[in-house]
Order: C-alpha cells, then sequence, then structure tokens
C-alpha cells in the first residue's frame, strides 16, 4: 500500500442531511485510512450543526474560521478560530454560527464515521 494525496477542493460539498445550512466533504473516508475520517465542514450564517450524539465515535472538532456557540454536554462556549473540541462518544455536542461569516471546521471521527 502507497501513502495518498488528497486535494480537499476536488470532493464534492454536499449539504448535511441533518442540519440546517451545513455543508461538508468527505477527505479522508474508511477507505484511505481504517482508523478515522475526516470531513470539511462549512455551516452558513444562522446554520447549525443541531445537538446530537455519536455512539461509537469520538469526534474531534477544530474551527479553521468563523464564530460558533458549541454545545458540550450541558455547557455552550464559544468557539472562535484555532478553538479545538473533542466529544468523546455518548457525549451531546453540535455548532451554532451566530454571526454574520461562515464557520469553517475540520471534524475527525475515530474510528471512521464513512
Amino acid at each position: 500500500m502507497s501513502g495518498k494525496t488528497i486535494e480537499t477542493a476536488s470532493r464534492s460539498e454536499y449539504p448535511h442531511p441533518q442540519h440546517h445550512d451545513v455543508f461538508m466533504r468527505d477527505v479522508v473516508t474508511a477507505a484511505e485510512n481504517p482508523a478515522l475520517s475526516v470531513h470539511r465542514g462549512r455551516i452558513a450564517p444562522g446554520g447549525e450543526i443541531l445537538p446530537h450524539i455519536h455512539a461509537g465515535q469520538t469526534e474531534t472538532f477544530y474551527i479553521l474560521s468563523g464564530e460558533a456557540v458549541c454545545t458540550m454536554g450541558e455547557d455552550e462556549i464559544t468557539f472562535a478560530a484555532g478553538a479545538c473540541g473533542v466529544a468523546p462518544a455518548g457525549i451531546r455536542h453540535g455548532l451554532r454560527n451566530a454571526g454574520s461569516e461562515p464557520v469553517d471546521l475540520l471534524a475527525l471521527f475515530t474510528p471512521p464515521l464513512k
């Protein structure tokens, strides 16, 4: 097996089927890395990744740009560019864009979501 370079822009963006004004790109899936998946996300102003729980994955998300209100368990925290959250399996979490600019983020899942 050899290494692989993936151009994020070459991956199609699609609307997230469960969240409002959230768009995703599957950058790395289990087909490329059986240990984790990487997804590029964009939350439009007013959009939200509704609070939810992953039963079998830890989600690590890193804010690249913009500002979002992060729900983590019972807490709400404002996340700006450079903030990173880790939601272990079973922990309720979500992100809401309350600003006027898009929020760009990376979401990593272990084990892979897809």
